[in-house]
C-alpha cells in the first residue's frame, strides 16, 4: 500500500467525505450559509503551500502550449524527448487525462509552428506561431514572438523560480457552480467539446475536438494530487438540473464507503476517456435546493440515499428586535408566513433575508414592492385576491364590478361574471407602515 492510499484510508475512517444538501424556502439563506460557514474551510494562505504546490497549481492553469514554450525557456533547442522530461510538461502530463503524451506532444508544436517552417507540413496550424523545426528534428522557441504575444509566461516564470509566499494571497480548494436546465454530464465530468481558433481570422476548418474535463473532475485530480488537504465542490440550486443525468455513473461513486482508499472502494471507466477514475475521499460535496422551486421529494431516490439533507427554514431570531417606525420586521414575516401555510404549504413560506438590512421605510416599502409580492405572485398563479389574503388591504385593492355595462348583447345570466376582481397597491415609503399595521391587523383601512 502506497502513502496516498495510506492516508485516504485514514481520511475515510477518521474524516469521512461529506455529502449534504441544505434545502428550505427562498431566502433562508442556504447560499449564504456556503459561503459564510464553509467556503474558508476549504481556502488556504499561500504561506501555508510549498513551492511544489503552487507549482502544481500554476501548471495546473496551463494549456500545453504554454507548458511546452516554457520548458523550451529553460532547456533551449531541444528534442520531443527533452522536452518530455522538463519539469513543465512531466507535470503538465501528470495532471493530464492525455492518453499519449507524446502524441499531445507533437501535435500542440506542430499546431503552433511558425507559417514560414521549412520543415513542418501541418496546414491547420493556430496562433500563437512560435515553434519551429529544425533540420536535426530538434525544436526551437521562437523568443521574439513569445515576447510580443504571450509576455505574462516570462512573469510567470520567474514567480516559480523566485517562489515567494503572499501572506494576502489565498488558495481556493473548492469550486462553485449552479445548476440550470442546460447544464449536461459533459459540464461536469468530461465531455467532448469544440476547439476554436485562437485567432478569430482563422477559417473554421481549423476547427477540432478533443476530450475535456468537466468541472467536478478537474476538482477531483485536484484532490487527488494533494491528499493532505481536503476539497469541496458547492452546488447551489441542484435541484434545477437533472442530476441524474449530470452525475450519470458517478452517483455511485459520490458514496462515502466507494471512495478512493475507502472499504468498498469503486472504480469505473469514463465513457469518453475511457480512463479509470474514483472519487477521492478528500473531497466533500455540498448543495441547495429551493423548496419553492421543487420538492425534496422530487428528487431522484439514488441522490437522496447517498445526501444527508439539512432543512433551513426562516430563523426569525436573525432579525429579532429589528424594527422601522415601530413595525417588528420578525413579527411582519412571521404573520405572512402563517398565512402562507395555510394557503399553500411550509415550504413555500419566506425567508428571513428579505428584511435583513431593511432600516427604512424606503427600504421596507423596496423589499415588498420589488421582492415579497412579486414572489407572492409566483407563488399564486396571480390570484391577487390570495395576495391579499396574505397581506391584506393595504396592499391589494378589491373591485367589486356591478357598475361595469357589458356591449349590448343577448347572453343568458351575462351578470353572473360582474364578480369581483383584485388589483395590486403598490406602497411608498409614506403609505407602507400603515400598509403593514393593516397587514397585522392593528389598523383597518377605511372602504373608499
Amino acid at each position: 500500500m502506497n502513502s496516498t492510499q495510506s492516508y485516504n484510508m485514514h481520511v475515510s475512517e477518521y474524516f469521512p467525505a461529506v455529502n449534504q444538501i441544505l434545502y428550505g424556502p427562498p431566502g433562508t439563506g442556504k447560499t449564504f450559509y456556503l459561503k459564510d460557514r464553509l467556503f474558508d474551510t476549504y481556502t488556504i494562505e499561500e504561506t501555508s503551500i510549498s513551492h511544489d504546490k503552487f507549482f502544481e497549481e500554476s501548471v495546473s492553469d496551463l494549456t500545453w502550449w504554454q507548458v511546452i514554450a516554457l520548458a523550451l525557456l529553460e532547456i533551449g533547442t531541444a528534442r520531443v524527448n527533452a522536452i518530455l522530461d522538463n519539469r513543465w510538461v512531466a507535470k503538465k502530463a501528470s495532471l493530464s487525462e492525455s492518453k499519449n503524451v507524446r502524441a499531445t506532444l507533437w501535435g500542440t508544436l506542430q499546431m503552433h509552428t511558425i507559417i514560414e517552417s521549412k520543415n513542418v507540413a501541418y496546414t491547420q496550424r493556430q496562433a500563437p506561431f512560435i515553434f519551429d523545426k529544425n533540420e536535426d528534428k530538434s525544436w526551437s522557441l521562437l523568443e521574439a514572438d513569445l515576447k510580443e504575444q504571450v509576455p505574462e509566461l516570462y512573469d510567470l516564470l520567474d514567480k516559480v523560480n523566485n517562489f515567494k509566499a503572499n501572506p494576502d494571497k489565498v488558495i481556493k480548494n473548492y469550486s462553485f457552480v449552479t445548476f440550470h436546465q442546460s447544464f449536461a454530464y459533459e459540464d461536469f465530468i468530461e465531455g467532448i467539446k469544440p476547439v476554436l481558433p485562437e485567432n478569430e481570422a482563422e477559417e473554421a476548418k481549423d476547427l477540432g475536438y478533443a476530450i475535456e474535463d468537466g468541472v467536478f473532475k478537474m476538482l477531483c485530480v485536484k484532490a487527488k494530487n494533494d491528499p493532505n488537504n481536503r476539497y469541496a465542490i458547492f452546488i447551489d440550486e441542484i435541484n434545477r438540473g437533472n442530476v441524474s443525468a449530470i452525475f450519470g455513473e458517478l452517483i455511485t461513486l459520490i458514496e462515502v464507503d466507494k471512495r478512493t482508499g475507502a472499504k468498498n472502494e469503486l472504480r469505473i471507466k469514463l465513457p469518453y476517456s475511457k480512463k479509470e477514475f474514483s472519487v477521492p475521499s478528500n473531497l466533500d460535496i455540498y448543495g441547495t435546493m429551493n423548496t419553492a422551486d421543487r420538492s425534496v421529494e422530487a428528487l431522484d431516490t439514488a441522490l437522496r440515499r447517498r445526501f444527508e439533507f439539512k432543512e433551513m427554514m426562516p430563523d426569525y431570531a436573525i432579525i429579532e428586535g429589528e424594527e422601522v417606525a415601530g413595525v417588528l420586521l420578525s413579527k411582519v414575516l412571521k404573520t405572512i408566513n402563517e398565512r402562507i401555510e395555510l394557503l399553500i404549504d411550509r415550504d413555500h413560506t419566506i425567508g428571513h433575508s428579505y428584511f435583513v438590512g431593511v432600516y427604512t421605510g424606503q427600504q421596507l416599502a423596496n423589499a415588498f414592492n420589488n421582492k415579497i409580492v412579486p414572489l407572492l405572485q409566483e407563488y399564486f398563479y396571480g390570484d391577487y385576491g390570495k395576495i391579499g389574503l396574505v397581506l391584506g388591504k393595504g396592499f391589494v385593492d378589491k373591485v367589486k364590478n356591478d357598475k361595469v355595462e357589458f356591449a349590448h348583447f343577448d347572453y343568458e345570466n351575462a351578470n353572473d361574471f360582474k364578480t369581483p376582481t383584485f388589483i395590486l397597491k403598490p406602497v411608498d415609503a409614506d403609505a407602507i407602515i400603515d400598509a403593514v399595521h393593516v397587514l397585522l391587523g392593528e389598523k383597518e383601512v377605511q372602504e373608499a
